[in-house]
């Protein structure tokens, strides 16, 4: 076998059908290509819960409040824990219900961020959350 050659190519994965497939130059037809993932695909739920599997006894929550390319914003409800944790590009408030009930009725700032939250664990816990507003 030949020594590989050492041209990298950036190529966005396209859809072919059911699948998706790299576009490479006409050259490389009937060559082998070695093609890598440089960035995985998301998976909001299996990142989150690595991130607060140390505090799973005391959550009883978890809401995906923004995702945006640079940014995944989450709020999570604890019994008693108060902490603000970040994992590339993950920012996890844990938060205890007790405060977070508190601030719902003094900071429209939070009464906007359990509007639009979308549930991870716990549907009933953020549609009681919805009937403070």
């Amino acid at each position: 076998m030949v020594a590989p050659n050492k041209r990298v190519f950036y190529r966005r994965a396209v859809r072919v059908g059911n699948s998706s497939g790299v576009l490479l130059p006409k050259a490389f037809l009937g060559h082998y290509v070695r093609v890598a993932v440089v960035s995985p695909p998301k998976n909001i739920k299996k990142d989150v819960s690595s991130i607060l599997s140390p505090l799973f006894e005391e959550i009883i929550g978890i809401y995906l409040i923004s995702e945006t390319e640079e940014k995944i914003e989450i709020l999570a409800v604890s019994t008693n824990v108060n902490k603000h944790l970040e994992k590339r590009n993950y920012f996890v408030d844990v938060v205890p219900l007790s405060v977070l009930k508190k601030s719902i009725k003094e900071k429209s700032e939070t009464r906007e961020k359990i509007k639009i939250a979308k549930p991870i664990l716990n549907k009933f816990l953020l549609f009681e959350l919805k009937k403070l507003i």
